[in-house]
């Protein structure tokens, strides 16, 4: 049931990144056109439409400004710095998306306002989402007192772990929000998860990260992460943790953002790291547990360790849908019975759809009876894979895409591993059936000379300058 709900979130996620793709009210240097602004309110008057940046902070500096789609335009693109002084609140309000690209900044005591999918109706299948562009778009906070409304709800602001951490746990389904990006080398070293209650209601990271934190425990049968849980209906986007380091000894589950399950929505995060661990049942670099949706996020994490059962790049298991995701950094599991190791995932028994691993899995000493692949070390039973790829070098390896295939023919389709990182043989799409149907290996040059066949262009890119030539995610494109 809760993999059924989930495809429905991740599905308007992705619709909505797709439909962002083009602004129809573009906030820049070029001349203001096409735009009416009447006391305060500017609404296009045409399709394309755009409000110079320097008027929208002139009239700023003097009130209140609203910046509308109306009936005519769709979306709204903030793409050159934006920054005021005053007490002023700005809103944004599209008919479907709101996208930042650059920073916005709320100096001083002003606030912020962002509407999506406002088409003056009650419309199903809005597809419009509120799309912080990453590393290149955040909103920054100066002050905690001011005001930030998104989609009606009112955010609380916040400057630093300890006091989201007390105010999660004092209200685990209220509104937060990463006021400015925060440095955790200040707090020193985290016995335990930061956020230790489990999440229901909403963090918005605003395209600001949390950098340098570190936990290191060894308490036993603990989970280790940023958050310890998130628990339906918690969603969590916009958010970056950045070099991070982790060490766990005996826990039962690791992740940088999620030490245990994520039952809500992840949308557009993204972490950098490390960690290592022994004795640790199931590591994922991102979340442990994945029983909600993930979607357009991304790990680069190194990952080392022994004795465990399950590790992925992205998640140690997959029980519902990962969506326009993908894995860097590398991942090397030693001493393990029974283990199964894959770049994106470790066991699969959901959906993984539009995503790609690029990390290394190191396949250690001593891994008796265990199933290394590219994507995912086991696909289970009722595991689906679909328009996904593996490039990452694998050695030595199980398989190319999967270590373990346990689903039937039909589960896997359209997905690709790269036959010249390690797994050349042909046959070996997955480590336990030659010629497993749905896999093809494909030499470097095939897969950085285009798009594979049944590789959406709306959804899929290919260019020689991003991402070493391999395809790409449109609406997810790679941060190195």
């Amino acid at each position: 049931m809760r993999g059924m709900i989930s495809v429905l979130l991740v599905s308007a996620s992705v619709m909505a990144l797709a439909s962002v793709a083009r602004a129809d009210v573009e906030i820049s240097n070029k001349p203001t056109s096409n735009m009416s602004c009447v006391s305060g309110v500017c609404t296009a008057t045409a399709a394309k439409a755009v409000l110079n940046i320097g008027d929208l902070q002139t009239m700023l500096a003097s009130g209140d400004v609203a910046v509308k789609t109306g009936s005519v335009a769709k979306d709204i693109d903030v793409d050159q710095p934006l920054q005021w002084t005053s007490t002023a609140r700005l809103t944004l309000d599209a008919q479907q998306a709101v996208q930042i690209e650059k920073q916005v900044t709320v100096a001083g005591q002003g606030a912020l306002t962002v509407t999506t999918n406002d088409s003056g109706t009650k419309a199903k299948n809005k597809t419009g989402a509120f799309v912080i562009v990453p590393e290149h778009g955040s909103v920054q906070f100066w002050d905690l007192n001011s005001s930030l409304i998104i989609e009606g709800a009112t955010y609380t602001l916040i400057g630093d772990i300890k006091t989201l951490a007390s105010d999660i746990a004092a209200n685990p389904s209220g509104f937060y929000a990463l006021a400015k990006p925060y440095d955790a080398s200040q707090d020193g070293v985290y016995s335990n998860s930061p956020v230790t209650t489990p999440f229901q209601g909403a963090f918005e990271g605003l395209g600001n990260q949390i950098a340098s934190l570190t936990i290191s425990s060894t308490v036993q049968s603990a989970v280790v992460g940023f958050f310890g849980g998130i628990d339906f209906p918690g969603v969590v986007r916009n958010f970056r943790i950045a070099k991070a380091h982790v060490y766990a000894s005996g826990a039962n589950g690791v992740g940088l953002l999620v030490g245990a399950g994520n039952f809500g929505q992840i949308v557009r995060c993204h972490v950098t790291g490390q960690i290592a661990f022994t004795g640790t049942v199931s590591v994922g670099g991102l979340v442990n547990e994945n029983e909600g949706s993930i979607a357009d996020s991304s790990a680069d994490v190194r990952i080392l360790g022994s004795a465990a059962r399950s590790v992925g790049g992205l998640a140690a298991f997959n029980d519902a849908t990962v969506t326009s995701s993908y894995t860097w950094g590398s991942l090397a599991l030693r001493n393990s019975n029974l283990a199964y190791a894959g770049g994106l995932v470790g066991e699969n028994h959901g959906i993984v759809e539009n995503s790609f691993a690029r990390n290394r899995v190191n396949n250690g000493r001593k891994n008796n009876n265990s199933y290394f692949g590219g994507v995912t070390g086991e696909n289970d039973s009722d595991g689906q894979i679909r328009y996904s790829y593996a490039a990452g070098e694998i050695s030595p390896y199980s398989g190319g895409l999967v270590g373990f295939d346990a689903a039937a023919a039909g589960n896997i389709s359209k997905s690709y591993w790269d036959l010249d990182m390690g797994v050349s043989d042909p046959s070996r799409g997955a480590g336990n059936i030659k010629n497993d149907p749905g896999i093809t290996g494909l030499t470097t040059r095939q897969l950085q000379s285009g798009l594979p066949k049944g590789f959406n262009s709306k959804i899929w890119g290919s260019n020689p300058k991003i991402n070493n030539g391999y395809p790409y995610l449109l609406a997810n494109p790679p941060l190195k």
